[in-house]
């Protein structure tokens, strides 16, 4: 029987990470890029600290590592939710979105299986208003850095519910045999062909309540999955190696939808920011926070 073989060292160096949302240098660029289209109002506030929201961009991701958990539980399920997998008709209008009501309906083992990607983005954005609230009353102290912060981690979520493999239950290719599409897609393909991506331009739109729109996103990212596997599938034909030729056959199959998710992405990050500031009162975001001397301790 024909077996595709991926390389083994790269397979054992990525397997604790293997299933996390886009790479992590995707994160990296996802955010980076939505940053540098934040509107002037805001954009100072950011800049100043730029690399730092960038790198902790992918703080969730370690989270999962580590075992932290947010307010519904381990941190795993907050990274996904397979709608497909609630055996409701598309476009999923029978799901709820209240979080007790879908734990009610499905029962909270289940509810917790398929995911909560939704309500771990609104806890998020929650807090996010909140300290940029802090941050125009200038009290506390370090509520800039906290703002800040919690921009990183709202884009991390924000950008997962954009990978079409975090609304479905075959995540990873392990219901046709295509195991390692996951990291495939959202990782590999996407950095061997990075200079080439022809992104569209960042747009801006108000989200009226951060959870429809997630699971909006999460919709749209389902429709995208029966592409993405077919493209696989071709990719895979006449070979036994994921190899360069592999690569390029299945970023000709992908190249739309890679495109079109990273825009989305970048223009979602930046329209939630914005959102959550405006939810805030517009409040005036300095470039730079004055800070009392630290404590020396003797």
């Amino acid at each position: 029987m024909r077996r595709m073989i991926m390389v083994l060292f790269g397979l054992l160096v990525s397997a604790p990470l293997a299933l996390q949302g886009w790479g992590l240098d995707v994160h990296r660029f996802i955010t980076r890029r939505a940053l540098d289209n934040l509107p002037p109002e805001i954009q100072p506030f950011f800049a100043a600290q730029r690399e730092f929201i960038v790198e902790h961009a992918v703080d969730p991701d370690m989270w999962r590592v580590v075992g932290l958990r947010g307010q519904l539980g381990e941190e795993d399920p907050n990274h996904f939710l397979d709608i497909d997998g609630l055996d409701e008709p598309r476009p999923f209008t029978n799901v709820p979105r209240d979080w007790t009501a879908f734990s009610a309906k499905y029962g909270i083992e289940r509810a917790n299986r398929a995911g909560r990607l939704p309500w771990r983005t609104d806890e998020i954005y929650q807090l996010l208003v909140a300290r940029f609230r802090d941050v125009g009353k200038g009290t506390p102290v370090y509520a800039a850095d906290n703002a800040r912060y919690l921009t990183a981690v709202l884009a991390h979520y924000v950008e997962d519910a954009h990978v079409p493999f975090h609304a479905v239950v075959n995540y990873d290719g392990q219901a046709t045999n295509q195991r390692g599409i996951h990291a495939r897609f959202e990782s590999e393909v996407i950095l061997r062909n990075i200079d080439s991506l022809k992104l569209a331009p960042v747009t801006i739109r108000p989200i009226s309540n951060i959870r429809d729109f997630v699971f909006d996103t999460l919709i749209e990212s389902e429709s995208f999955v029966a592409a993405a596997l077919d493209a696989d599938r071709k990719a895979t034909t006449g070979r036994q190696f994921y190899d360069d030729g592999y690569f390029a056959a299945f970023m000709t199959g992908v190249r739309p939808i890679v495109e079109k998710r990273i825009s989305d992405a970048t223009s979602g990050v930046v329209s939630v920011i914005v959102s959550a500031w405006t939810d805030a009162g517009k409040p005036t975001l300095p470039a730079k926070v004055d800070r009392p001397p630290a404590r020396i301790v003797r």
